[in-house]
Formats: C-alpha cells, sequence, structure tokens
C-alpha cells in the first residue's frame, strides 16, 4: 500500500482534508460523501488494500444516496466495461443528472446519450450543449464529439473548418480518438488542405499508440505513395496484417487481397481465403465477392 494519500472534502467553508479512519466514520455514519470516498479507497488501493467488490457496494450506496460524483464514477466505469451492475438506460440517466452539478465526465456521457438517443430522444442540440460544457472543463474527449457534430452538421451548423480546428486542439491534448480524425482530415481535405505527409504522421502517432484504425490508414498512404515517396507496397501490406491482426475487419479485406495478388507479400492462396473468410464473416461485402470468385 502507497504512502497515504488523504481525502479533500468541498465543505461551504473551504476545502478539508480527512484521513481514511475518518472518511470510515462518515461512511458509518451513511454520509453520501464519505461513501463515495470509501468506495474510491477501495476500488483503487487508496490508503486500504484494494478490494472491488468492497469498492462497488460503498459505490452503489452512494449513488443510491444521490451522490453525483458517484453516479459519474459509476458510469465511466460501466462504460470501461469493469461493472455490470447498470444497463445503457441508467447509465445515460445517470450521466444526465450528474451533468446537472457540473461535472464534465457526466457532461461527456450526457451528450453521447442525446447523441445516440440512449434513455432519452435522439437530440443532437442537446448532446453539442453538453459536449460544450465538459469541452470548457478541459475534456477533450468532449471536444472531439462536437467537432464530430461540427463535421457532419449535428445539432450545430456545419462547419469542417472549426471541426479541424477543435480536432487539432483535442489530438494536442493527447487524445487518440482526435489525432486520427486530423488524419482524416489532412487526408482528405476535411476543413484544411490535403496533406498526406501530416495524415501520415497523425496516423503514426495513432498507431504507434496502438489505434488499429489508424494503423490501416496508414496501409492505404503506403499503398499510394506519402508525399513525394512512390508506393511501398511491402509497407502497405505490413500495415493492413497488423490492423487485421488487431480485429478491423477492412484490413482484413486488404490482408486477403494482397495474399491473393502478391502485393508486398509472396502469393499464397491459403492466407488469402482465411482473411476474406474472415472479413466476410464481418460483413465486408467486397471480402464475400473475392471468395466466389476464387472458389469459381
Amino acid at each position: 500500500m502507497d504512502e497515504e494519500r488523504g481525502f479533500v472534502f468541498h465543505a461551504s467553508d473551504g476545502d478539508v482534508e480527512l484521513n481514511i479512519d475518518q472518511v470510515r466514520e462518515l461512511a458509518a455514519q451513511d454520509d453520501a460523501d464519505g461513501l463515495y470516498a470509501l468506495a474510491m479507497a477501495y476500488l483503487f488501493g487508496w490508503d486500504v488494500e484494494q478490494d472491488e467488490a468492497l469498492g462497488y457496494d460503498y459505490l452503489e450506496r452512494a449513488v443510491d444516496k444521490g451522490q453525483t460524483e458517484a453516479m459519474s464514477m459509476m458510469v465511466r466505469l460501466y462504460m470501461q466495461g469493469q461493472y455490470d451492475g447498470i444497463d445503457s438506460v441508467r447509465a445515460a440517466q445517470y450521466s444526465i443528472k450528474a451533468a446537472e452539478d457540473g461535472i464534465p465526465d457526466a457532461q461527456l456521457y450526457a451528450g453521447l446519450a442525446y447523441m445516440d438517443g440512449v434513455s432519452v430522444k435522439q437530440d443532437y442540440s442537446e448532446a453539442a450543449r453538453y459536449f460544450r460544457l465538459a469541452m470548457n472543463q478541459g475534456n477533450s474527449e468532449a471536444r472531439t464529439n462536437l467537432a464530430y457534430l461540427y463535421q457532419e452538421g449535428l445539432g450545430v451548423e456545419r462547419d469542417e473548418n472549426k471541426a479541424f480546428k477543435l480536432y487539432r486542439t483535442a489530438s494536442k491534448a493527447g487524445n487518440l480518438n482526435a489525432t486520427f480524425h486530423l488524419g482524416i482530415c489532412y487526408e482528405f481535405g476535411v476543413g484544411t488542405q490535403i496533406d498526406l505527409q501530416k495524415a501520415a504522421e497523425c496516423y503514426m502517432k495513432g498507431s504507434g499508440d496502438g489505434d488499429a484504425f489508424a494503423t490501416e490508414r496508414l496501409g492505404y498512404l503506403y499503398s499510394e505513395g506519402i508525399g513525394s515517396d512512390g508506393p511501398d507496397a511491402e509497407k502497405s501490406f505490413e500495415c493492413f496484417i497488423n490492423a487485421a491482426m488487431d480485429g478491423v475487419s477492412t484490413a482484413m479485406h486488404m490482408a486477403g487481397y494482397y495474399y491473393l495478388n502478391g502485393i508486398g507479400v509472396e502469393q499464397n492462396r491459403d492466407e488469402a481465403v482465411k482473411w476474406l473468410k474472415m472479413a466476410a464473416d464481418n460483413g465486408i461485402e467486397e471480402a464475400q465477392e473475392l471468395l466466389s470468385e476464387i472458389r469459381q
């Protein structure tokens, strides 16, 4: 267990720092903030031995008491697949309630609920409002989602240049999703001039951080030639096969196509069929068409 960290509580007369024993006393009194603090302690091993089951128990009790930070945390854990005690409807409800208290993560999740129409009627204007609130508190994922709404003209007036600038700012803040979309902007000229070299830089950064979709896009750029460089079939194949192994179905199709035609890799019909079948099983019609041609 690490050195004691203490727990900061916000009171009307200023912030108060309590130790773990004082937090336990508050929780024993069924105090909502005390329950939430003790939940965090057990969930993440802060000043106690980590015990997720006990942490979730305290988190649920804090939520039942109406503690909105606990609601936001519960939704985050649900979104990350770490907690299954609620469904998407309750997650949306908790997000919207916690968002009213100004919690950035909750504002993000509330925006997603309105964007996707989960538990509430789909409303892109409301989604944009919540994303903007979260963005103004420094949430880069909310900024990325707001950029998408501007790019597509959903709930806001379409403005590709504004979308590009929002993606760029979120990318600078380290948002992986924004970096991918920034690459798309540079590759296809969305809100900016086409610049394949900058697009490649975005995809390389994303690929290095584990974004398989960025790896796939890099494969297309290598196949066409980046900047003054000519096409590089071997690098292109390497990107497609890596993205395919990470589960990107369209990259599975490209890997099969490359194996079938010996592009950047030694021709191998069996490998081609394997990857094309995987792509077809994931709904890629072009892969199914190639498989039909091979079998004929």
